[in-house]
């Protein structure tokens, strides 16, 4: 089984929150989804920071080659 992609774990995070919004939830069920919910934004986090790094390297390797033909 693969690992979830980060689109899929923002989808299920937005219907986690939806479900706490919605209020019907026992206090059981509302602190079982909250916590999920925040696994799931950590994970989201970690990927975006990760993404970030990734973008920021390339950029920067951008601009040396663009320096390097000046």
């Amino acid at each position: 089984m693969s690992k979830p992609s980060f689109e899929e774990n923002l989808v299920k995070l937005e219907s986690l929150v939806k479900d706490l919004e919605s209020g019907d939830k026992t206090l059981d069920e509302s602190v079982k989804l909250y916590n999920e919910g925040i696994e799931l934004a950590k994970l989201c986090h970690k990927e975006l920071k990760e993404a970030e790094k990734v973008i920021v390297k390339l950029m920067n390797e951008d601009q040396l080659e663009d320096f390097n033909q000046e």
